[in-house]
């Protein structure tokens, strides 16, 4: 049985103060949805937000990393940017990350 503490974790205790959040299962973690529009996802314990070139560079200078994968011996980089330990203990900066995805991902 898989373990679903950090989802859990990250759904109820970091993004539990917005309303319209919710997960679905996805490959071998969680879609995380604001209001049906996927905003982030959670992979092998850590949380990567949608984003695009300007908030890539705005939180690469934070300390976040992009997600990647290995596909045929390449490393692929999705559109994705994690959160930072320090970004997840703070409400206010979680709430300003999902509504920055939510718009990405509204276009």
């Amino acid at each position: 049985m898989k373990d679903n503490s950090y989802t859990e974790y990250v759904v109820y205790d970091v993004l539990g103060h917005i309303d319209g959040i919710a997960t679905r299962r996805m490959f071998s973690g969680a879609g995380v949805y604001l209001d049906g529009v996927i905003v982030a996802f959670i992979n092998d314990g850590e949380l990567y937000f949608k984003c695009d070139d300007d908030l890539k560079k705005k939180y690469l200078s934070l300390g976040c990393h992009p997600f990647t994968y290995n596909k045929k011996g390449k490393e692929v980089e999705l559109c994705y940017i994690s959160a930072t330990e320090e970004m997840m203990e703070d409400r206010e900066v979680m709430s300003s990350r999902v509504y920055e995805s939510y718009e990405l991902s509204k276009k």
